[in-house]
């Protein structure tokens, strides 16, 4: 009897030794795929990270990009007034009709260069007509010191009855806008470019060796309505507009 219950007893230690290895086994199975499962999450939590940072990066570097663009094309359309013109007068009892004005030009916060000056004409439309130089854009949208927006110089100003080369001289061939003056003496690049103007204009490489992207004559033309004032603009990357106020108002003084 005694050995029978001594090989129960037996049986029942294997059973429980079996049991508790099986547990182990488990248990070293269970722990082995959690920490093979923790260091995957692990893994992918740093590359979702890292892929994160790089979004944000590139996000950040588009949104700067974003800005240099938006302020490189508030650079290329901003508008100089460069002149003004007051309709002083204007008689229409003949059949041509007589318009007296005045013609000065501004410095960039509006206040008279020189001298203001009277012109009578026949009929009621002008001519304006001027050199342009217009530089490249990449310098305009850099703000270079010297070449961040067009320049012009106001050549004659005529009537619709006029031949241009009989209209009223403004500033002579060669001479240089005193609005655009970088300082008492020009630089040797301003003194060449206002000499040889036309130099310029028709030597390609020699306009795009100082950063010139065009350089012509312009004469926009405006009919003129008595009492009225209009502003003379010149785009940084572009050319001349005459434009009407809205408001008429007395001449400069």
């Amino acid at each position: 009897m005694s050995t029978t219950v001594s090989a129960i007893a037996n049986i029942v230690r294997g059973l429980v030794w079996l049991v508790a290895l099986s547990l182990l086994g488990a248990g070293g199975w269970i722990g082995y795929h959690v920490v093979n499962d923790r260091a995957l999450v692990d893994r992918e939590l740093k590359e979702k990270t890292e892929q994160l940072a790089a979004v944000a990066a590139e996000v950040d570097r588009l949104t700067t990009e974003n800005q240099k663009l938006n302020l490189a094309l508030r650079l290329l359309k901003i508008d100089h007034r460069v002149a003004e013109i007051v309709v002083l007068e204007q008689q229409r009892e003949d059949a041509r009709p007589k318009t007296r004005f005045q013609f000065v030009e501004l410095t960039q916060d509006g206040s008279p260069i020189g001298e203001k000056k009277e012109f009578t004409v026949e009929g009621d439309t002008i001519y304006v007509d001027a050199w342009v130089i217009k530089y490249a854009d990449d310098l305009v949208e850099k703000g270079d010191p010297l070449r961040s927006t067009s320049v012009c110089l106001f050549r004659r100003i005529f009537g619709e009855y006029q031949e241009p080369s009989g209209g009223f001289v403004l500033d002579a061939a060669g001479s240089r806008p005193s609005v655009y003056s970088q300082g008492a003496e020009l630089s040797p690049l301003e003194r060449d470019m206002w000499a040889n103007f036309w130099e310029y204009a028709n030597d390609p490489a020699k306009a795009k060796k100082a950063g010139v992207r065009a350089a012509h004559g312009e004469a926009p033309s405006m009919r003129l309505q008595a009492g009225k004032r209009y502003r003379i603009e010149l785009r940084a990357s572009a050319g001349l507009s005459i434009v009407p106020e809205e408001v008429p108002t007395k001449p400069a003084s």
